[in-house]
């Protein structure tokens, strides 16, 4: 081949080589994301799917189930109150409250569950029900025995509902009491509590001392600077020995001892006058 040709070709390349080639890209398609910023969006309707519907229409159900409870428990309450004691059965109920259109799973979820297991509902053998209060109290000396009895056996206080779920005009019935009881509202739920109030341990006062004792103010004050005072003022503190108790031993009592008589055998007794005896005799 031709020398001068082969020189052209090399200079050719060496200067296409030199030469910047921008490359053209093609306009590639549009990302999913691009096409979600460019394009209107279009909001879907929410599909519930079947779980939640079904778990909707069973929450539905179990609060139309508990406020039926609700319903009867408190009628029930109201016929305690008015003396109405005898007990009835859910189709009484349900009739009684004009409730006609109850589902009969409701009316079994009543009677096998829901009013057994309520602690404000008594159930009868026949499966009849009625009220049950937390006190079986019906009169004003009812109360103040149970106030009194609490109170002897250290068991605190009873609680003002609970006495009206049991009494009719339970208000009435404590004012009637007077100061028999003390009532004291509990900081925590504000609800009131009924102490029975003994006045045998009342102690008289004079109103000289209950002058001086509102006179005086110790509100912030230390203890110390308290007791240092009184001490100062020749007022001490009444103190005395404490009592040691000593535990009583308990004696052991002394067994008698049994006289232990030999034993003798008395076999073959019945064949005494039969057998004899070959021991010593020779053969």
């Amino acid at each position: 081949m031709d020398p001068g040709l082969l020189k052209e070709r090399e200079e050719f390349l060496r200067r296409a080589k030199n030469i910047p080639v921008v490359e053209k890209l093609r306009p590639q398609s549009q990302t999913l994301p691009q096409l979600n910023a460019t394009s209107p969006q279009t909001k879907k309707p929410p599909v519930s799917s079947t779980r939640e519907y079904l778990t909707m229409d069973t929450r539905s159900q179990n609060q139309g189930k508990f406020a039926l409870l609700s319903r009867i428990v408190k009628y029930m309450r109201r016929r305690h109150l008015e003396r109405e004691l005898h007990p009835l059965s859910v189709e009484e109920i349900l009739e009684e409250l004009q409730l006609y259109d109850t589902p009969r799973s409701d009316i079994v979820w009543l009677e096998n569950e829901a009013l057994p297991n309520n602690p404000k509902i008594a159930t009868t053998p026949d499966k009849k029900f009625k009220f049950k209060p937390r006190y079986d109290i019906r009169s004003r000396n009812d109360l103040y025995q149970l106030l009194k009895r609490h109170e002897t056996r250290g068991l605190g206080g009873i609680y003002l509902d609970d006495i009206c779920e049991a009494i009719p005009d339970a208000e009435k019935v404590i004012q009637s009491l007077g100061d028999t009881i003390v009532q004291v509202t509990t900081p925590h739920d504000k609800k009131t509590v009924l102490f029975f109030n003994d006045k045998s341990f009342d102690l008289n006062v004079e109103d000289e001392f209950k002058q001086l004792w509102r006179a005086v103010s110790v509100e912030g004050v230390h203890e110390g600077k308290i007791e240092e005072y009184l001490h100062r003022n020749g007022i001490m503190s009444m103190s005395a020995d404490k009592k040691v108790f000593t535990p009583a031993i308990k004696q052991k009592r002394r067994g008698q001892r049994r006289n232990i008589r030999p034993v003798k055998l008395r076999d073959n007794e019945h064949l005494r006058g039969i057998l004899k005896d070959f021991s010593d005799k020779k053969s």
